[in-house]
């Protein structure tokens, strides 16, 4: 190819692990818009639960970052174990002290199953050889980009109530005056989106992270 011709990249095709690593954040997702809609038809007290769980994936933002970086580091892998369960025993402490907050245990589980949702991709070798510091970095910046727009967007732009009635909202055992527990939709909207769109970057991200990687680099295909 000449040098007068413009950058070509042959982009990969569908790829079956991409689309297996984004499964459960589309079912996230689907679930907090099920629950906008109908607030009751899973479980009573489901919207408390689902804004529990967007503090935990705060929470699991931060520490998958850093359990990723050891994934992916250079030390053996017995070293690996430990500093993975040593990461994972801190956070855990963190978020036992937010269970006992909130009288139930349950989101311990949640927190470790936003851990596996957010390291699938890395554990499946979702990254081609070489390339999975890019893939990791680029999930972590999508996801605070994700988090940060979709938190500011749902605050301060209106928000239909749908089926979260001020009925439901008496049920859900608020204790405090935030905006998420005075206007829980608001949350739930939030979750919806935040969980669409990490779903999408899991799905698609084949298609970015190899191009990036062409550009950084100068390499020409073709």
């Amino acid at each position: 190819m000449s040098s007068g011709d413009p950058l070509q990249v042959r982009q990969p095709g569908f790829s079956l692990v991409h689309f297996v690593s984004s499964l459960p954040s589309f079912f996230l997702s689907g679930l907090f818009f099920v629950t906008w809609i109908a607030p009751t038809s899973i479980e009573a007290t489901m919207v408390s639960s689902l804004a529990l769980i967007m503090l935990l994936e705060f929470i699991n933002v931060h520490s998958s970052a850093l359990m990723e970086n050891v994934i992916i580091g250079d030390a053996p892998r017995h070293k690996k174990g430990w500093a993975i369960v040593g990461l994972g025993s801190l956070y855990t402490l963190f978020v036992g002290v937010m269970s006992l907050a909130f009288a139930t245990w349950w989101p311990i589980v949640a927190f470790w199953g936003l851990t596996l949702n957010r390291l699938l991709g890395v554990l499946m070798g979702k990254a081609p050889s070489g390339e999975e510091k890019m893939m990791m970095q680029n999930s972590w910046a999508v996801s605070v980009f994700l988090y940060l727009v979709g938190a500011g967007l749902t605050v301060f732009l209106p928000v239909p109530s749908f089926g979260i009635t001020e009925e439901v909202v008496s049920r859900q055992g608020f204790t405090g005056s935030g905006l998420w527990e005075v206007e829980p939709q608001r949350v739930i909207v939030f979750g919806f989106l935040y969980f669409a769109g990490v779903g999408l970057f899991e799905l698609f991200s084949n298609r970015w992270t190899p191009l990036a990687s062409l550009r950084g680099n100068g390499t020409r295909t073709g």
